[in-house]
C-alpha cells in the first residue's frame, strides 16, 4: 500500500492532499479519468511541487498506473536527496517499492523497501532481530512492515511474513484504517492459501473483503473476491467460486478496471467450462 505523509511535516501550504487523492480516486472510479488527473494540476492547488508529485504518484499507483507513478516518485526522491530529508526519503522509497512490486520487479522492490526502512524508523534486519526492530517502531511504521511482509511472501519466508503482518495489523486496528487492515488480512489469507490452509485463508480473505466493502473500495473488493474464488475452486466448492468471480468482475467493471475485468471474464469462462465437464464426468471430481 502507498505510504502517506503529512503535509505539515515539510510545508504548511496544502493540508488536504489525502482528501484530494480520495476525491480523484472517486472520479476515476466513475470513469472520469481526465478530470481526476486534472485535480493535481489545477492552478488553484497551492502546494510545493514535490508534494504535488508525491500525491499524484500515489493516485497513479492506486489506480493501476505504476510506471507513471514511478516517474513522479523519482522526482520526489531527487528533491529529498537535495534537501537531505530522511523522512521524505523513507516515504517515497516505500512508494517506489510498492510500484515496482506491482510491476513484478520484486528484487528492485525489496531493495527500495530496505532503503525505506534504513531512512525511516526501522533498522536493517541484518543488524537487529525482529523483536529489537519492533521496539523501535514509530506510529507510522506499519506501511514498512506490510512492505517487508510482501517481500517475505515473494521469498516464501511465510513465518516472517506472518509475524510482520500480525504486528502491522495490530497497529492498523489501533489507527482505525479499514483499508490498511484489509490489506493485512488479505495478505494473511494469501499466506494461509499458499500453505494449504484453505479454510483459514477463506476466513481471512472474507474479513478483508468486508473491510474493503466498508470503504467501498471496489478494485480491492474485486481482488479479494478473485482470491476467494480460487480458494473455493481448489476446495471443491465450484459454484461458490463462480459466484465470487462474477461479483469480482462486477467490482472491476464498476470501477472501470477493464484489464482486470477481462482477466476475470477469461477465468470465469474457464471455470464454467471445467464445471460442465466435471458435472458430465463425475470421475473428474
Amino acid at each position: 500500500m502507498p505510504e502517506p505523509i503529512s503535509s505539515t511535516s515539510f510545508t504548511e501550504a496544502q493540508p488536504t492532499f489525502p482528501e484530494l487523492v480520495q476525491g480523484a480516486c472517486e472520479l476515476f472510479s466513475q470513469g472520469k479519468r481526465a478530470e481526476a488527473r486534472a485535480l493535481f494540476h489545477s492552478p488553484k492547488l497551492q502546494a510545493a511541487e514535490w508534494e504535488r508529485c508525491l500525491h499524484f504518484g500515489q493516485f497513479l499507483l492506486k489506480t493501476g498506473h505504476a510506471s507513471e507513478a514511478i516517474e513522479q516518485f523519482s522526482l520526489v526522491l531527487d528533491y529529498a536527496h537535495q534537501q537531505d530529508e530522511n523522512r521524505l526519503r523513507s516515504v517515497v522509497c516505500h512508494n517506489l517499492a510498492a510500484a515496482y512490486r506491482n510491476l513484478g520487479y520484486f528484487e528492485l522492490a525489496a531493495q527500495f523497501q530496505q532503503y525505506s526502512i534504513s531512512w525511516g524508523d526501522l533498522r536493517s534486519a541484518n543488524h537487529l532481530t525482529l523483536e529489537q526492530e519492533v521496539e523501535q517502531l514509530s506510529d507510522d511504521a506499519a506501511c514498512d512492515l506490510t512492505g517487508r511482509a510482501n517481500d517475505a511472501i515473494i521469498q516464501q519466508d511465510y513465518q516472517l511474513a506472518e509475524q510482520l503482518l500480525n504486528i502491522s495489523l495490530t497497529r492498523e486496528i489501533l489507527y482505525g484504517c479499514f483499508d490498511d487492515q484489509a490489506a493485512d488480512w488479505g495478505n494473511l489469507g494469501i499466506i494461509q492459501g499458499l500453505k494449504g490452509n484453505h479454510a483459514r485463508a477463506i476466513s481471512y480473505l472474507w474479513k478483508a473483503y468486508l473491510l474493503h466493502k466498508k470503504t467501498i473500495n471496489l478494485p480491492a473488493m474485486g481482488q479479494d473476491l478473485k482470491h476467494l474464488a480460487e480458494l473455493f475452486w481448489v476446495s471443491g466448492r465450484s459454484h461458490r467460486a463462480i459466484r465470487c468471480l462474477t461479483r469480482s468482475m462486477s467490482c472491476f467493471s464498476r470501477s472501470h478496471h477493464s484489464a482486470e475485468e477481462q482477466q476475470m471474464g477469461s477465468r470465469l469462462h474457464e471455470m464454467q467450462r471445467l464445471l460442465t465437464i466435471r458435472e458430465h464426468n463425475p470421475l473428474l471430481n
